[in-house]
């Protein structure tokens, strides 16, 4: 009866448009007030025992990093530097987004944040160059994903933490599975642009003008360096390089001088409502998640697919297809949380790597932000380029088939995730 009620009573305040999170805590109570498996005082415990999390200080301090970037002109010289190099070819204007979008996701470890902090910039410039309105949209609404897929990842932390993974192992195996998906997304940008007469435009930069791009964009581009390089090399944790990255992002402002002591207002506030709503998400999801796991759920589950007389690629594929029917329809950190603990234990029951699956689980839901109808990415996208979100949509049809095409190469092909990761471990 309980899980009834908790399901039940979850779907029905998701389709009377209840945000997910206060959805997963008002089902969670329902429940346990109606059959009383628990006190009511145990959701309350947790709630603080799941955000009470030394390793989730990492998410705060990264989304304060990436909006101290935003701020103070760090990303706009990434974009600039990119420029210089492909922004005369076919297709050159979605090579400088795939190339901002790259590394400012391995600064900020968020999608949502990498499609508007690269957005804003470069929707409108691919829009006066002669792009498609669309699909100016729709590189960066699936280009944005890739922020949670390339280390830091904010989605991978929480998974690591969910499933007692290791993030620094994470991180590695998502360095391979990033680059694939930049290039395929690039190959894909292209094609239209040629297929449409997008771009070839912009007058080819000399080398002098490259360089005085890089070298206005150096410091900028050795962070990456300075975060990735201090983690993989024992300096310092995954948590503590969140601080280092704040701690250079603010020197660099400070440095380039483009923020306004006015501007430390809007930084907190966007900070404090990007962190806060994650980490409701993540206490409400616990509870919904702890619910589950005393009704034994995720070990009916478990012994369902185990029990199933078919391969363990068709159980894969059959659970590929369920993480991208909900991630369409689930925020990512809520589907970690609620899935990530009946689904690591049935993959590596069969032989699979939580490493590797994460990863996987992690490109779903990178799928989940380009697709309609929650599709966090295609929402920026929207709202940044005026487009209504159902336009968007189809203009990123291309580019979310190649992704799923990924997705199932990456799921099938462990040593593209865990290749890094066996040569450094």
């Amino acid at each position: 009866m309980g899980i009834s009620i908790l399901a039940i009573s979850f779907v029905f305040l998701l389709i009377f448009g209840m945000p997910v999170a206060f959805a997963l805590g008002i089902a969670s109570m329902l429940s346990v007030m109606i059959t009383e498996v628990v006190p009511v005082s145990y959701l309350t415990q947790t709630m603080f025992g799941a955000v009470d999390s030394y390793s989730l200080l990492a998410v705060p301090l990264f989304v304060l990093s990436g909006v101290i970037m935003e701020y103070g002109g760090l990303s706009k010289r990434l974009i600039d530097a990119a420029k210089t190099f492909v922004g005369h070819i076919t297709g050159g204007l979605p090579a400088v987004t795939l190339v901002g979008t790259t590394v400012f996701a391995m600064l900020s470890g968020s999608g949502p944040a990498t499609v508007a902090a690269i957005g804003g910039i470069m929707i409108p410039a691919m829009i006066r160059e002669g792009y498609g309105r669309g699909f100016s949209a729709a590189t960066l609404a699936t280009a944005g994903g890739v922020g949670i897929v390339i280390p830091p990842s904010i989605p991978l932390i929480i998974y690591g933490i969910t499933t007692n993974t290791s993030i620094g192992d994470l991180f590695l195996a998502g360095l391979i599975p990033g680059l694939v998906i930049v290039i395929s997304l690039y190959i894909v940008g292209r094609y239209i642009c040629n297929k449409k007469g997008y771009g070839g435009h912009t007058e080819k930069a000399s080398w002098g003008q490259r360089g005085e791009a890089l070298w206005k964009a150096r410091w900028t581009l050795l962070m990456p360096v300075v975060v990735l390089g201090g983690i993989y090399g024992g300096v310092f944790t995954p948590t503590e390089a969140s601080g280092i990255a704040v701690a250079y992002s603010l020197v660099l402002t400070l440095l380039y001088r483009e923020a306004e002591v006015s501007d430390i207002p809007l930084m907190l506030k966007t900070t404090f409502l990007i962190s806060g709503m994650i980490l409701v998400i993540i206490a409400t999801a616990s509870t919904y998640a702890r619910i589950l796991t005393l009704e034994r759920i995720p070990t009916l589950i478990a012994n369902f697919l185990g029990a199933l007389p078919v391969p363990f690629w068709v159980i894969l594929a059959v659970i590929l297809l369920m993480l991208l029917f909900i991630g369409m329809f689930m925020e990512t950190l809520a589907g970690i949380i609620l899935l990530a603990p009946i689904l690591v234990p049935v993959v590596t029951q069969m032989g699979m790597d939580p490493v590797h699956f994460g990863i996987v689980m992690i490109m779903a839901s990178m799928i989940g932000f380009a697709t309609p109808p929650v599709g966090d990415n295609l929402n920026v996208a929207s709202a940044i380029s005026g487009l209504p979100i159902e336009k968007v949509s189809v203009a990123a049809l291309p580019f979310v088939a190649v992704l799923i095409a990924i997705l199932f190469l990456v799921a099938y092909v462990p040593q593209i995730s865990l290749l890094l990761p066996s040569l450094l471990s």
